[in-house]
């Protein structure tokens, strides 16, 4: 396919956001062109762990009997843990599934095209220019073995699917961009030691916290164990996982229930997949003309497992607004939707990750909700649609 001059609606990158939005407004019958700076297929760093109410958007799209394909593990109980060992079981709200992103997102960006988008990958924006009449211009760079080649792209508007944080965002002044985050993360695909060793984790997804972090651990396709963590960039050192080579080594010390589990299973990559700089803070989900999804509008805390979900209906509603509105669509108008939507459960996640993060306080908060199992569930469902 080759990249047009011009568009209807440029849409940046092409995670759960960026696919999911770009397939349901070709649906539609808008003219979208989805740009992916990576190669797919590629594993990202991620929970891996679609809450029930992604499915609603697979069925919505009708991409159902597709997605069944790929065997995703069904999840109905979410399992968390303390480092002294209090656990704490809370049956899930609506059954969840295991994907890989390496899968979740090659699959997402070709249903984008066969609904009709204008899909590339290997294509990195560069800058976006300002032109009259609100529309914008793209500067893209595409890598081409040792060779770079330059291109642009007009579009009457712009949707930024980026992710967490690039480049982009120190361009546009984004506010948030200015304060340094102190979380990063690492990824990283287990297989068992010996068969049925983690059988006791079929059908759920585990939260284990320690002092400065957590780690949540759960079945993706092929039956192998995905180990997601994100911790303080502080414990990067002496007592912990230097310069990020061993953070499984250092998960093993830090939680008692995680080191059992741990002990079972063998790598499947050579090096865990890392990121740093993960931003938790409030950011706004329009800015300059542009329209912002997933988590390049605001990232909800990893825990709370409804971040694919959010992206992908995020972009459900998005794409009806757009719809109805083009070519003027009020940039106010999506902050509001998005916050009366989102902002409450994001503040909630904020909260509960920094209470799990703090052993004074996670296991306490652990043994009173065993006690009171309502109020479990309910804390559960808030960050839920």
């Amino acid at each position: 396919m080759t990249l047009p001059d011009r568009t209807e609606i440029a849409v940046i990158g092409a995670g759960p956001a960026g696919s999911t939005l770009a397939a349901a407004l070709a649906q539609r019958g808008r003219s979208v062109v989805l740009l992916e700076r990576d190669r797919f297929p590629r594993h990202k760093v991620c929970g891996e762990f679609l809450s029930g109410e992604s499915m609603d958007v697979v069925d919505e799209l009708g991409w159902r009997s597709a997605f069944e394909e790929f065997g995703a593990p069904t999840m109905t109980t979410a399992r968390l843990t303390a480092p002294d060992g209090a656990t704490l079981s809370v049956d899930l709200p609506r059954p969840a599934r295991g994907l890989s992103r390496y899968q979740l997102d090659a699959f997402l960006f070709d249903q984008a095209c066969r609904s009709g988008a204008h899909t590339f990958d290997g294509i990195e924006v560069q800058r976006i220019e300002a032109l009259p009449k609100r529309k914008k211009r793209l500067h893209l760079a595409t890598r081409l073995e040792q060779r770079i080649i330059h291109s642009q792209l007009d579009a009457d508007l712009v949707v930024a699917a980026y992710g967490r944080r690039t480049s982009i965002d120190r361009r546009l002044s984004r506010p948030f961009f200015k304060t340094r985050s102190p979380w990063v993360a690492f990824k990283g695909h287990h297989q068992m030691n010996e068969p049925g060793c983690a059988d006791d984790l079929r059908g759920v997804v585990e939260l284990h916290a320690f002092s400065g972090g957590y780690c949540g651990a759960s079945f993706v396709e092929g039956d192998k164990l995905n180990i997601c963590t994100m911790f303080r960039a502080d414990l990067l050192g002496p007592d912990g996982p230097a310069d990020g080579g061993a953070p499984f080594d250092f998960l093993r010390r830090v939680n008692s229930p995680l080191g059992r589990r741990l002990a079972g299973l063998k790598p499947c990559f050579e090096r865990p997949l890392s990121v740093a700089q993960i931003p938790l803070t409030i950011k706004q989900p329009a800015r300059e003309e542009i329209f912002f999804i997933g988590d390049a509008a605001s990232m909800i805390a990893p825990l709370a497992g409804d971040g694919q979900a959010m992206a992908m209906e995020g972009s459900l509603i998005l794409a009806d607004l757009l719809d109805r509105h083009l070519p003027t669509v009020p940039l106010e108008q999506w902050n509001r939707i998005w916050r009366r939507r989102y902002a409450m459960r994001i503040q909630l996640g904020r909260l509960f990750n920094a209470a799990l993060t703090r052993p004074k306080l996670s296991a306490p908060v652990l043994r009173l909700l065993n006690r009171l199992p309502g109020a479990a569930h309910q804390l559960v469902t808030l960050t839920r649609g």
